[in-house]
């Protein structure tokens, strides 16, 4: 699975896993990690992949050392991690949230008791989850996160000493 490594003194946790390099472009690779089962069912895919049905694989800085075909052990900063679940997980929440809010608010204008007043809140909170769901899903499109190659694993299929 994926490994939580401390890297600069304890002080960043990343997110490392090993993939293969199978493009280079200047001082950037992109690594295709091998597929996992938990890959399947993570929203968070996409920053891997762009769609849960390709394989995953993402742009990291590498050395001049590093070339296509070479087995990498990649690493994600953890903050790049947790921003995307922010996007993905608490705009929905907090869009939800306010369309329940205003919905509660709503409710005081028409006569209490009814199933209207009951189901404002419902209705608002659902109305807003959609365009939260949209727009957290079109700023985590947006966010390009780059990890980097720590070290190669295996050379073209040969072991690394």
């Amino acid at each position: 699975g994926v490994a939580l490594e401390s890297i600069c003194e304890g002080r960043v946790l990343m997110q490392t896993d090993e993939g293969i390099v199978v493009a280079r472009d200047g001082d950037m690779v992109t690594v295709e990690l091998q597929p996992r089962e938990g890959c399947v069912s993570c929203s968070l895919a996409q920053f891997c992949s762009g769609s849960k049905g390709s394989v995953a694989s993402l742009r990291a800085t590498a050395g001049t050392d590093i070339r296509r075909g070479d087995i990498v052990e990649v690493a994600l900063d953890d903050s790049v991690v947790l921003k995307a679940s922010l996007a993905l997980y608490g705009i929905p929440l907090v869009a939800f949230l306010a369309g329940v809010l205003i919905g509660y608010g709503l409710s005081f204008l028409v006569r209490q008791g009814t199933a209207m007043a009951i189901l404002l809140p419902v209705m608002g909170g659902f109305l807003l989850l959609i365009p939260g769901i949209l727009g957290s899903r079109r700023i985590a499109s947006h966010m390009n996160p780059t990890a980097r190659v720590l070290h190669k694993v295996a050379d073209n299929g040969r072991c690394q000493q």
